[in-house]
Formats: structure tokens, sequence, C-alpha cells
């Protein structure tokens, strides 16, 4: 009986305080390598599809499938806009082309409707230009009364 000793209650909180504080490094340093050896393990699990049978994923497979309802989606979206692009920057570039061919119609309709290429391309016993300026015929109203 030389091992049992009598401790005070302060004595004894101290040596319970200690051994929590052991306890609790303990814990720290098993969940540091649990969780280096889990990060492993969880690629492993992923790798042969064993996460799929675990009961967190099972309870949560509605919010993975509409996590996966959302990837489809974006994935869908960025084909979609995509295409609205491509098409965007082929509507400019033919807008480009249709202004070019504007211009140029426009400058040759303007250069030919001159009076001396319209006289040019009548006949000669056709219509020809009035050399003569046209005068204002004024009449008096007590003619017509």
């Amino acid at each position: 009986m030389s091992g049992n000793k009598f401790l005070n209650k302060e004595e004894s909180e101290k040596l319970k305080a200690a051994e929590e504080e052991k306890q609790a490094k303990k814990k720290k340093r098993a969940t540091k390598k649990s969780s280096s050896k889990s990060g492993g393990r969880m690629v492993v699990q992923i790798m042969n599809g064993e996460f799929l049978s675990k009961d967190w994923f099972v309870n949560h497979l509605p919010f993975t499938f509409f996590l996966g309802f959302l990837i489809v989606v974006m994935i869908g979206w960025g084909y979609y806009v995509e295409t609205v692009i491509k098409h965007e920057v082929t509507l400019r570039e033919e807008l480009g082309e249709l202004e070019s061919e504007f211009f140029t119609l426009n400058s040759e309709y303007n250069t030919k409707k001159g009076r001396e290429h319209i006289e040019a391309k009548l006949p000669a016993n056709g219509p020809k230009e009035n050399r003569v300026t046209p005068k204002k015929i004024t009449v008096k109203k007590y003619v017509f009364d």
C-alpha cells in the first residue's frame, strides 16, 4: 500500500488537466495522420467507385443529381454561346462585305446619273436635252373670270 497517496483536490485537478491535454495532443496527431492517409484512401475510393456505396453519398443523392444537372446545363450553355458568337462573327463579316458593295454601287450610280452619261446612252433620234432655260408662265386672274 505504499503506492497509495492522498491528493488534494487541486493536485487531482491538475493531474486530470494534464491527462486531458495529453489526450487532446494525441487526438490532434491522430487526426493529422489520418487526414493525410484518408486523402490517399479517398482517391482510391473515387478511382474504384467505392464511394458510391457510402451512406453519406446515398443520403445526398438528390443533391448530387441536381449538381450533375447543373453541370450538364452549364456545358450546354457554353456550346450554345460559342455557336452564337461564331454566327455573330460571320454576320459581322458579311455586313462589312455588303457595306463595301453598297458604297461602290452608290458611287457608280452617282457618277452615271449625270446628264452627260444619260444623253450619251440615248439613241441619236431619241429625246434631246433642252438647251433653253424654262420660263415661268404667269396668268392674270381676270382672263378666266
